[in-house]
C-alpha cells in the first residue's frame, strides 16, 4: 500500500479551527464539493480532537481513491518552529470517489465523538488514540508513526544484501 504523510502546524501557532481549515483545503480543494460540506459539518468535532493534541502521534487517516493519506499535527514548540511541517499539495484529491476518514480521539471523548460524527457524516469516523486503522499494513498503531514523513525509514537488511 502506498502511504503519503503530511504534517500541519497547529496549536499554538494556529488555532485548532485554522488547522482543520488547512487540512480540509488539502483534502477537498473544491470549495463547492459535497466532501467540503461534509467536512465543514464535522469541524467542531475534528477541532476538539485537534485541540486535544490527538494528531501529535496518531494521524488522521484518509483512504479511498489514491494512496492512503496520513495527516499529523505539530504542537507546542514544534508548531512554533515549524521545521517538521509538510503542508504541500497532493497530486490527487483524497475526497474524490468513495473516501473514508478516521480521526484519532482521546479515550474519554470517544463515545460522544463517534455519536456526533455518525449524525452528520457518512465518511468520517473516530478511533481511540493508539488504535490501529483498518487496513494498515502491519495492523498496529505504530505503523502510522513509522510512515510519518520525518521518521527514519526502515531498511530490510536481508533484502538489501540479497544477491
Amino acid at each position: 500500500m502506498t502511504v503519503v504523510a503530511r504534517t500541519f502546524i497547529s496549536v499554538p501557532a494556529r488555532s485548532a479551527t485554522e488547522t482543520w481549515e488547512q487540512i480540509v483545503a488539502l483534502v477537498a480543494p473544491d470549495a463547492g464539493s459535497p466532501a467540503r460540506r461534509e467536512l465543514a459539518a464535522v469541524a467542531g468535532v475534528a477541532c476538539s480532537c485537534i485541540a486535544d493534541e490527538s494528531l501529535a502521534d496518531d494521524p488522521l487517516v484518509m483512504h479511498g481513491v489514491g494512496p492512503r493519506l496520513r495527516v499529523f499535527a505539530l504542537y507546542g514548540d514544534d508548531a512554533v518552529e515549524g521545521e517538521s511541517a509538510n503542508e504541500s499539495v497532493l497530486s490527487w484529491v483524497p475526497t474524490d470517489g468513495d473516501w473514508r476518514m478516521s480521526l484519532p480521539c482521546l479515550a474519554d471523548d470517544l463515545g460522544w465523538v463517534q455519536s456526533k460524527l455518525a449524525k452528520v457524516s457518512t465518511h468520517v469516523t473516530a478511533r481511540e488514540v493508539g488504535a490501529a486503522v483498518e487496513g494498515d499494513h502491519d495492523g498496529t498503531a505504530n505503523a502510522a508513526a513509522a510512515d510519518r514523513h520525518d521518521a527514519a525509514p526502515a531498511v530490510d537488511m536481508s533484502s538489501f544484501f540479497r544477491r
